[in-house]
């Protein structure tokens, strides 16, 4: 490629166009000579992309998978120091805070502001009902000041400081003189005044708490309330009626709203799971042995294709369009 077609392509690429381009994942994921020579060349070329190619080289590397499934207590260490070393990064390489903090750019889908409500009544009483589509975040400012910030594929029904949740949201709660009530399957969240995260998918609901206090309250009325403080997660799964309280980083859990994924002990398939639950297709991967390959570093979920461009990348996989909801990856043969 000539010094005028590297001009032409790469004079006006962004962040996420580096991630997404092929030439330049196979340089960071399989270097060789040749290609850190062509690298060096577009650097050369346009010396203005130097900065924006390097936090993007800085990010992929960031992202890596573990080639072996370790004992849990390995499984366990390991994830908390990946977190430590994330957050020792904004000291030792501003660089890498600034594409993290800069990967809610990476634009497919727009953050809606304020939100749009749909007014259903049913003789005096009213309800404001907020959803949101496929790959589409939502920001929502209630009638009582609280503010909700709604995952792709949610809907929140509000009602004199009460709401009921299907899917993912976070919850900014103002502080008044009355109680803030949430439910969703299975159970029920008692608000003053806080802030945190509720996700309820397929048979599971998780609460993780960033700062206050709230109440939970079963329904099955075999479990006893309990109490959260900031940092701890509950997970209840309403076909077994059990819940489980553990700690969490809130950070991470609700790094979504800055349009990345970093789950907890993630595999390849709650990758998946999550982006079929979130953008509405059915993902398959043909070699159940990848399905059980541990990730580490933050998985940008900007749009779908994108997530999907980078793990097929880094898995050695094809992804392979069925048909409109159907998606398979399949592993490519070795040259």
């Amino acid at each position: 490629m000539n010094k005028e077609a590297i001009s032409n392509r790469y004079l006006h690429f962004k962040e996420s166009d580096f991630l997404t381009d092929s030439y330049f994942l196979e340089w960071v994921y399989r270097p060789s000579a040749e290609l850190d020579a062509f690298w060096q060349q577009v650097i050369n070329t346009v010396p203005q992309q130097k900065e924006t190619i390097a936090n993007a080289r800085l990010y992929l590397e960031n992202l890596s998978f573990v080639t072996h499934t370790p004992a849990d207590e390995a499984i366990t260490a390991s994830w908390e120091k990946h977190l430590e070393q994330i957050q020792a990064l904004p000291e030792r390489k501003p660089a890498i805070r600034r594409i993290l903090l800069r990967a809610a750019a990476v634009v497919a889908g727009a953050i809606v502001i304020g939100g749009t409500w749909f007014v259903l009544r049913s003789g005096n009483n009213s309800q404001l009902v907020a959803r949101t589509g496929f790959g589409e975040l939502k920001q929502v400012m209630l009638p009582d000041g609280s503010q909700v910030d709604l995952n792709a594929n949610s809907k929140i029904t509000y009602k004199d400081r009460e709401v009921w949740l299907e899917g993912e949201a976070l919850f900014n709660v103002k502080h008044i003189n009355s109680k803030f009530l949430v439910h969703t399957k299975g159970l029920t969240v008692t608000v003053l005044g806080t802030v945190f995260d509720i996700r309820q998918r397929r048979s599971k609901t998780e609460i993780v708490l960033q700062s206050g206090k709230i109440r939970l309250s079963f329904a099955n009325g075999r479990e006893q309330d309990i109490i959260m403080k900031p940092g701890q997660i509950v997970s209840y799964n309403d076909k077994e009626e059990q819940s489980v309280t553990g700690n969490t980083s809130p950070e991470k859990f609700s790094a979504w709203k800055n349009q990345r994924l970093l789950l907890q002990d993630p595999k390849v398939s709650d990758i998946l799971i999550y982006l079929e639950d979130n953008f509405g297709k059915k993902i398959i991967m043909e070699d159940p042995a990848l399905n059980d390959r541990m990730v580490n570093g933050p998985i940008l979920i900007s749009s779908l294709d994108d997530a999907l461009f980078v793990l097929s990348t880094v898995l050695n996989t094809e992804v392979i369009k069925r048909d409109s909801t159907t998606i398979v990856m399949r592993s490519r043969s070795e040259q």
